[in-house]
């Protein structure tokens, strides 16, 4: 088993320090993934400083297979085995939608990688915090008792104020692909 927690970090500087984001994965050699993340935004407006679906309810999601999940807000994570060029990409919304791609290359190959079942999201949702929960099932994609490298993410959509983009630590831009931005098992 591994499991990681960390805060992480905008790219833009432009971000208030009044919001802050946590994530956490916890890896299980029996080939599940468990992802959570948590918003805390201590402005005035407190969550509302985010754009998220309009009928969100605390508990399971119902979501479902949604391309370009990342044009708004989104938490993710990026996998790969040590040694490999290709990687995996997890998206997760607040509702429950999902998508999983695998990548031959950095950003290469890109195709739809196949789940035996979907996540299981669960979201709470407070006046000033959000915390979003994933279970994944690995099987049969990822290879048996392989602890992954990985980058945890996210795509936080503040409306007007535009995206902006979180991460472990970052390169030169933002991009969430970049190897170098992985962390080793």
């Amino acid at each position: 088993m591994l499991r990681q927690a960390c805060r992480l970090i905008p790219f833009e500087r432009s971000i208030s320090t009044g919001v802050q984001i946590s994530a956490e994965l916890v890896w299980k050699r029996e080939g599940w993934l468990e992802l959570s993340y948590g918003v805390l935004a201590c402005a005035a407006k407190g969550i509302d400083v985010l754009k998220l679906p309009a009928e969100l309810n605390n508990g399971p999601q119902q979501g479902q297979r949604k391309d370009e999940l990342w044009t708004t807000t989104c938490f993710e994570a990026f996998i790969s085995a040590p040694g490999e060029q290709r990687y995996w990409e997890v998206n997760l919304a607040a509702n429950g939608d999902w998508a999983v791609y695998r990548f031959d290359g950095y950003r290469s190959g890109q195709t739809r990688q196949e789940l035996s079942t979907p996540p299981m999201v669960r979201l709470q949702r407070g006046a000033h915090q959000l915390q979003l929960d994933a279970q994944i099932a690995l099987d049969p994609w990822w290879p048996p008792g392989v602890c992954p490298e990985l980058a945890l993410t996210a795509v936080i959509d503040r409306g007007q104020d535009g995206l902006s983009h979180w991460a472990l630590r970052h390169g030169q831009k933002a991009d969430f692909h970049d190897r170098s931005t992985f962390l080793a098992a």
